[in-house]
């Protein structure tokens, strides 16, 4: 089973806030939905197009099709991103990021 498409939406709007609103929000879709969630002994069956980024402990997973080089430009543009979702954020729903 998969994400509803109005859980797909709530993960996304949380991402332009953070990890931690993102594992708020997970948190609590897994408990609506748990069959969309991998369980740890699942983890090493994942399949990604990028290789995984890693900090610290290796990302459990399969494979990978390509492997991922980040750029400063690429970097600068998804902040000016986030920053425009945010503001559009704000103006729409007339709350404050990080509230």
């Amino acid at each position: 089973m998969k994400l509803t498409n109005d859980q797909r939406s709530q993960l996304k709007a949380a991402a332009c806030f953070g990890c931690s609103q993102i594992d708020k929000v997970a948190a609590s879709l897994q408990r609506e939905n748990p069959e969309a969630f991998l369980r740890d002994n699942e983890l090493h069956q994942r399949n990604f197009y990028h290789e995984p980024m890693s900090y610290g402990s290796p990302v459990p997973h399969r494979s990978y099709v390509q492997r991922l080089v980040v750029r400063r430009r690429e970097l600068d543009n998804e902040q000016r991103l986030i920053m425009a979702q945010n503001h559009y954020l704000e103006q729409t729903f007339q709350i404050g990021v990080g509230a």
